[in-house]
């Protein structure tokens, strides 16, 4: 049965996280949608999976999607990968888009298969509101001190337990395990009022990247490293995965 890889981008502010969940209450994700446009178009039952959850909020440009088909997608369509791309686009929201289409190995799984994750935030400084892109941003008011905030960025860095960047309820892995490895952690100021916080790792708990820059905010407001440092979560807003790597 035929394997396919998706690279799907989508404004997570109107979703209520990329996954489909178990409630009661019908909420509308970016698994929903996407499996709802394929089975329309299809005419079948389709199951996809996600590289990784992406939390209420939370936006992505290189969330990588797989699912598998009874027969070729460019046979029961009758067009190319490039067509049929703009096809499912136009029938899916215009807060998501299919950006790549390609046939992958049957054995292929986009979550298990993949071997690191890379994040963006932006963090904009201001006392004076943004008022372009805010849905891809996070604000704050008071002055921060860029270099604390880049010295810390280091206290990240390697394999070790994040488990206080996240409860222990609230993490996604059904085996509770809380330690990762961060290959890359940086802070780069693009100018006065904008700084952009990239980290790269082989998997993310639940609220980490958050609790992360929320820490990185509380050092660079002048505080000290100490039990509270971890207990403030940053909007998600201003968070975005932007790339898996395989």
């Amino acid at each position: 049965m035929p394997n396919y890889k998706f690279l799907l981008e989508y404004n997570g502010k109107d979703f209520s996280g990329s996954q489909i969940q178990n409630s009661a209450q019908a909420l509308r994700t970016v698994q929903g949608e996407l499996e709802k446009t394929l089975e329309k178009l299809l005419k079948t039952k389709i199951e996809t999976t996600f590289a990784g959850r992406t939390d209420q909020g939370v936006h992505a440009i290189g969330q990588v999607v797989n699912f598998k088909f009874a027969e070729s997608l460019e046979d029961f369509f009758k067009k190319d990968f490039s067509a049929i791309s703009l096809m499912l686009n136009a029938n899916l929201p215009e807060d998501m888009a299919i950006t790549k289409i390609e046939e992958a190995n049957d054995d292929f799984n986009a979550r298990f298969d993949a071997t690191a994750r890379e994040y963006l935030y932006k963090i904009f400084v201001r006392a004076q509101r943004p008022v372009l892109r805010t849905d891809s941003l996070a604000w704050f008011t008071e002055k921060l001190d860029f270099e604390k905030m880049q010295a810390h960025c280091q206290y990240f860095l390697g394999e070790q337990d994040f488990s206080r960047y996240s409860k222990e309820e609230n993490n996604y892995d059904e085996e509770k395990n809380t330690i990762c490895n961060v290959y890359q952690a940086q802070l780069i100021q693009e100018s006065k009022i904008c700084f952009k916080f990239h980290i790269k790792a082989n998997r993310f708990l639940r609220n980490m990247v958050r609790r992360m820059v929320g820490e990185l905010i509380y050092i660079g407001k002048g505080n000290a490293l100490d039990d509270k440092s971890a207990c403030f979560t940053a909007p998600a807003a201003g968070l975005t995965l932007v790339k898996v790597e395989y």
